[in-house]
């Protein structure tokens, strides 16, 4: 019964009661006004009842209408924060059934809201990552009696209708009844795919720095060493050098021809070396400074590697056997002549130098399938097995060089020349057997350099 009927049953009571008074007036009968009397004076005490309900629930309904208003208002207020928050907020069910999305959830999915309503929160999981999120749901369901968990955190990978895949940042709170028990999950979510790519990019920039300081001060310690070995290794040439020269100067005209020749072939093959020694210190301080570039130009071969012979040949002066076989109608090649001098110079040098004398030195260039093969083989002193995996470092001589001279950077250059030009080099060596070098260069059409 509302209100309205109260007060109509209240003012029928009333006139009831009017008229019943009236007729007692009128009869004037002892008998009726003895008997009507009691009842009029319960009617009388009902009726103040009533009004003290109907003041009660009146009053009650005013609170009932306020805290109805209140509610409304905490709901709006509650609805625009929803609205308001910049990241993506969801809720749902336990089984993770979304039931309600801000506007953020919408524009983090690319979907419209109403559609999102209803729909498992895993479907827009990437695939490859939809079973890990599931695990995830599933482990906070089946602890949900564990009533002091409040917030679980995460990243995974989200796929919006029609877009790339972001990175996710993803908070998770329960939503608890009066009883503390799980009825539910509400969802922060916030993309953090740039925040990602800006980290990774400093790291990108502070790993790059660290190689750079790193290769400076390797740089730093390598032109050191070069100095240090440099200087000590022209000393024997110079020496060399200045005692024919001195020799030719004052003692000349007392010797024969053939006497003042072997001099002067002291002094051609000291000079040789100095340039072989200068050559390698400007090939590989190029490299270390990343300003050694591949300049490639059609070349024979085979008339490029005997030009080659001549000049060892000489210096060498016929104290070992140079056997040379190659393709006389040998494919033009596009190299880079000097990287491929210093190649091919710094292996035959090793072969002579590391070779007894009077031994044979073999060597051949042929071409296969766009590459031109070259090798060199020797019957020298050979490569320790434990030296092998080495000799390619920078300053490394093999345990067994003796007192051969050297500065350990021939094998380094001819390493860095192969890359530079795309190609490989394979060693094979025994102790006392000699070594055998192959190197497989590609014609520069093939390169991207």
């Amino acid at each position: 019964m509302n209100l309205d009927d109260l007060a109509l049953q209240l003012d029928k009571m009333r006139k009831r009661v009017a008229f019943l008074q009236r007729q007692s007036e009128q009869q004037k009968a002892r008998e009726d006004i003895e008997l009507v009397a009691p009842v009029l004076k319960e009617v009388h005490l009902a009726l103040e009842e009533l009004q003290i309900a109907n003041e009660d629930l009146q009053q009650q309904n005013e609170e009932l209408f306020k805290a109805q208003q209140d509610l409304l208002a905490q709901r709006q207020r509650y609805q625009e924060l929803f609205e308001e928050v910049p990241d993506a907020y969801l809720v749902t069910d336990t089984n993770g059934v979304i039931q309600e999305a801000n506007s953020a959830a919408s524009t983090l999915l690319n979907i419209s809201k109403r559609f999102l309503l209803g729909e498992l929160l895993e479907i827009y999981v990437l695939e490859k990552e939809m079973i890990a999120f599931h695990l995830k749901l599933t482990h906070l369901r089946d602890h949900a009696e564990i009533a002091d968990w409040k917030m679980q955190e995460w990243e995974v990978n989200l796929q919006p209708l029609n877009r790339t895949p972001i990175i996710t940042a993803v908070k998770v709170v329960a939503i608890r009844n009066q009883y503390s028990q799980l009825v539910g999950l509400r969802w922060l979510l916030r993309d953090i795919s740039e925040s990602k790519r800006t980290q990774a990019k400093l790291q990108w920039a502070e790993e790059a720095m660290r190689q750079a300081l790193a290769k400076e001060k390797q740089f730093s310690e390598l032109k050191s060493r070069l100095l240090t070995i440099t200087s000590h290794e022209f000393r024997t040439p110079l020496a060399t050098i200045h005692s024919s020269a001195e020799l030719l100067e004052y003692y000349r005209h007392l010797w024969t021809k053939e006497r003042q020749q072997t001099h002067l072939r002291r002094i051609q093959t000291s000079v040789m070396h100095m340039t072989q020694l200068l050559n390698d210190v400007l090939v590989l301080s190029q490299d270390e400074a990343g300003k050694l570039e591949l300049n490639p130009t059609p070349l024979n071969l085979v008339e490029f590697c005997r030009d080659l012979l001549e000049e060892l040949e000489q210096s060498d002066r016929s104290q070992h056997a140079i056997v040379f076989s190659g393709e006389w109608q040998c494919t033009p090649a596009n190299l880079d002549a000097k990287i491929l001098r210093q190649i091919l110079s710094n292996l035959l040098s090793n072969c002579l130098k590391y070779s007894p004398i009077g031994s044979t030195v073999k060597f051949s260039v042929t071409t296969a399938n766009e590459q031109a093969i070259f090798q060199t083989q020797d019957s020298g002193i050979g490569i320790p097995p434990s030296d092998i995996e080495h000799i390619f470092e920078p300053f490394h001589r093999a345990s067994n060089a003796g007192n051969i001279p050297g500065m350990g950077l021939g094998m380094s250059i001819v390493k860095q020349a192969v890359d530079l030009h795309g190609g490989e080099i394979i060693v094979e060596s025994a102790i006392g057997a000699g070594t055998t070098f192959t190197v497989i260069l590609p014609f520069s059409r093939n390169l991207h350099v």
